[in-house]
Formats: C-alpha cells, sequence, structure tokens
C-alpha cells in the first residue's frame, strides 16, 4: 500500500532538476510551476510516510492482497492485540486503502476483505482510550516548540478541508494560536475582530495535532490518543517574496513537520504510558514525495506544495499570512474543549457508512 512505481501526472518546477538558478527560479508563483509526467519520471514512491500512493492493484496483486489480509489471523492477530498501537496503526492503513479505492472505483473485490480483517483487528473502546495507545500528547509536543506557550494558546475550531476531515483522512486534528507577548485573551480578540482584524504579529505560530480515528469492536469510531502527525507555521517575516528569503515559502511563512515513524511503533511495547515526542522524525521541507493525498499524482517538494496554501503574498487574505485555518470562509472560532475529536467522530461514521454499503 505504501510503496508503488509509478510515472507521476505532474512534476513541480520546485525539483532541484526541474529549474535553473534559485535567483531566476524562486519568484512570484514559483509554487505553481509544473510540467507533464513522461515516461523518464517513472520511479517508486512511498515508504514510511503520511503520503499514500496507493492506486489499486493489477488481477494477480489484487489475489495476493486478499490471501495476505485473510493472514492477518490467528497467531499474527494475538500479537497484533498485545500490541495496541501496532494495531490501531495498522488498522488505520487499511481504513486508509479502503477510502483510495471507494474514492478512485477500482479494486471493488477487495473491500469486503479489507472490512473483515479492518473488523478482526479493532480494540474495545477501553484500550483505544487507554494510555496504551498514546504517543506524544499535545503538552509534551507544544513544550518542543521554541516560543509556544501552552496556557497563552488558543483552540481554534474551524470548517476543514478535505485534507482535515475525519471522513476521508480517518485522523482528528486540533490547531492551536500562539500570538506573541499576549496572553490566550489577546488571540481570542483578534479572532472575534472579524474582517476587521490586524495583520498577525511576527512570530505569531500554529501548531497542528493530528491523531488517529479508530474503529472499535463494535464498529463504531473513537478518537485515539494516538497522535501521528504535528505541524507548525510561523509568521519569520514581512520581508518580500524572493530567493534569499530565508523562509519555507520565500516570503516570510516557516513551515515544519513531525512525523512518528513505524519502527518507533514497533519499539515500544504497551506498558510504556506513552511514545516521546524524540520518536517523530522532522521532514525536510526540501526533500520529496508523490503528493497524491492532494488530489493528484505530483512528485514535488514539501516546500513548494505547503506554499500553495501557507505562502503570505499573492493571496487573498495577506493580514493572516497564509494560516489558512484563519481565514473568514473557514469560520474560525475559539474550540469548546473536545470538540474536535467529536467532531471527528461524527464525521468517521460517514465513511463507516459508506464502507459497510459497498
Amino acid at each position: 500500500m505504501y510503496l508503488t512505481e509509478c510515472i507521476p501526472t505532474e512534476i513541480g518546477a520546485a525539483l532541484p532538476n526541474e529549474h535553473a538558478s534559485e535567483e531566476q527560479f524562486f519568484m512570484k508563483g514559483w509554487y505553481f510551476g509544473k510540467r507533464a509526467g513522461l515516461a523518464k519520471d517513472r520511479r517508486q514512491f512511498g515508504s514510511d510516510s503520511r503520503q499514500l500512493p496507493f492506486e489499486g492493484l493489477d488481477k494477480n496483486s489484487s489475489k495476493q492482497f486478499i490471501a495476505d489480509l485473510k493472514s492477518i489471523d490467528g497467531g499474527v492477530l494475538r500479537e497484533l492485540r498485545d500490541r495496541p498501537r501496532a494495531a490501531v496503526w495498522f488498522q488505520h492503513d487499511l481504513l486508509r486503502c479502503a477510502r483510495r479505492l471507494i474514492d478512485i472505483d477500482k479494486n471493488s473485490e477487495l473491500l469486503e476483505p479489507l472490512k473483515q480483517c479492518i473488523q478482526r483487528v479493532a480494540l474495545p473502546r477501553e484500550v483505544l482510550t487507554s494510555k496504551a495507545v498514546r504517543t506524544a500528547t499535545f503538552t509534551e509536543i507544544a513544550a518542543r516548540m521554541d516560543n509556544f506557550k501552552v496556557d497563552h494558546s488558543l483552540e481554534i475550531a474551524r470548517e476543514s478541508s478535505r485534507l482535515f476531515d475525519a471522513e476521508f483522512v480517518q485522523l482528528w486534528s486540533s490547531i492551536y494560536l500562539v500570538i506573541p507577548n499576549h496572553d490566550q485573551t489577546a488571540a481570542l480578540s483578534w479572532l472575534h475582530a472579524g474582517k476587521g482584524r490586524k495583520p498577525l504579529p511576527i512570530r505569531s505560530i500554529a501548531l497542528l495535532v493530528q491523531g488517529i480515528v479508530a474503529v472499535d469492536d463494535h464498529g463504531a469510531p473513537c478518537s485515539t490518543d494516538l497522535v501521528i502527525e504535528a505541524r507548525t507555521q510561523r509568521l519569520s517575516n514581512r520581508a518580500p517574496l524572493a530567493f534569499d528569503n530565508p523562509t519555507t515559502t520565500r516570503d516570510g511563512v516557516d513551515l515544519a513537520i513531525w512525523s512518528l515513524t513505524r519502527r518507533a511503533i514497533r519499539d515500544y511495547d504497551s506498558s510504556t504510558e506513552s511514545v516521546p515526542f524524540t520518536e517523530f522524525r522532522k521532514v525536510d521541507m526540501e526533500s520529496q514525495d508523490l503528493f497524491r493525498d492532494y488530489g493528484s499524482l505530483k512528485h514535488t517538494t514539501y516546500a513548494a506544495q505547503c506554499t500553495l496554501c501557507h505562502r503570505r503574498s499573492n493571496s487573498p487574505d495577506e493580514q493572516i499570512a497564509g494560516f489558512s485555518a484563519l481565514r473568514i470562509t473557514s469560520n474560525p472560532r475559539q474550540a469548546a474543549n473536545g470538540e474536535r475529536r467529536q467532531l471527528a467522530e461524527t464525521k468517521m461514521q460517514r465513511f463507516i457508512d459508506k464502507l459497510l454499503l459497498k
């Protein structure tokens, strides 16, 4: 599921071999540059990544996959149940695979074996809500972020895009905003100002935390404490867009991503209270991936892909400096305690219902 050989539909101009000098390339619209994929661009994509390149299987591979799914039983199943974090993440992979097949309308013969395996590896709700599946907490992650004060942070509720909708990604997500040198009250006042909001101050930072919404042994969605990704967005400067602006977007916004490795899930058993944030791998923003989850088989860099939505300049709402969750159209507001996880379970139920009908 996480290793695919293919020709990308699009090749991003941000790839090192796709553009000339930085002085010529990092100008207005650099993140939009692309060309159609060619036979010479064929390669393998995937591995331990949040990006899922899976696009279905041929007839022979499909038969083998069904056999593999059926083999998740007996001793293998007992081992998974003894290692709840591994069981939850494995189930998440199966759910994502089923979601992709439904979206692309391929390999319908795989959906029933996938459903059965998802049900077999499901854990009781009391396990899913216990420390046996916990990884790094919000407090621990926030403590690792420069200038991020937990007691000054404001959790933001908003209308989520498909990329953060549990019906499609099987994850809950929470975003916390800190405005430097101000407490939570100031952040709330800024949020309530609506169209009259002043530009976000320099060094404002948003922290996004994402965790798995599992399916319990009764077929119900359950937002777990198995956090697998954290992202930050920081407004570092308002210098003009330029190749020598030392930020991810080249116009003042720095972006960072940390992903939990599967190795850590294997190495930590359920007796440990949590998997520490030190086990999360920081993604090099100039590294490459196949961003199929964003709509097409596009091969580009993390920096270019993220800049599409989170740039400061040449956007319709420059005062929010690329903090897309704060757009007026997203209806940003203070989140109630637990609101985001409850919403994710509601959205996840829609996918469960759809999968059951297939």
